[in-house]
């Protein structure tokens, strides 16, 4: 849409310049004339005229500058919109990978968690620990669960972002519903 603005502020700034150009007319007229209809004759007249703005000059030069002004403006608009939207994907995929980062930590938090786990339980099979130890080692493990739950959610808002940004949110959402 921006770039059909700055299309349409470059062809109203080539009418305004055209503004100086002589322009040519034609007009044409058939008719009938009599008393009544049997006894009518065909008229017609042929008109030409061409034009030359002599005296035009100072509107057409404030009707160039107007446009000159629109279509800067529309140029600006469309710049900042592409940039706009270029951070928008940019930061949309260092969102991407930072929440790829967290799956990876959360995976190996997980991971360590339940390896702390079993150890807990061994050392109370061994009669080395308490129930306490295990009750916190599950504690432990319950937390890098939620932790890991928590980062997929960020890494699919993350993949989401991206495709709103690049503009592939519609597509990628009507086939998530379609697939359920």
């Amino acid at each position: 849409a921006a770039e059909a603005q700055v299309r349409a502020a470059e062809l109203s700034r080539k009418a305004a310049s055209a503004g100086r150009y002589p322009t040519l007319g034609v007009g044409a007229d058939y008719g009938v004339i009599g008393v009544n209809p049997a006894s009518s004759h065909g008229t017609f007249s042929v008109t030409g005229q061409l034009k030359f703005p002599i005296w035009a000059g100072g509107r057409v030069r404030g009707d160039i500058e107007k446009a000159d002004a629109t279509l800067q403006r529309r140029r600006a608009e469309y710049e900042d919109l592409r940039a706009r939207v270029e951070a928008d994907v940019r930061n949309a995929f260092l969102d991407v990978n930072a929440a790829a980062d967290q799956v990876r930590v959360a995976i190996s938090r997980r991971e360590l968690a339940q390896d702390e786990l079993a150890q807990a339980r061994d050392r109370f099979v061994s009669g080395v620990a308490d129930t306490v130890e295990v009750v916190l080692a599950q504690e432990v493990v319950s937390s890098a669960e939620q932790d890991y739950i928590a980062s997929l959610n960020a890494h699919n808002l993350a993949k989401a972002s991206v495709a709103r940004a690049t503009g592939q949110a519609e597509k990628i959402m009507r086939d998530l519903l379609r697939s359920q």
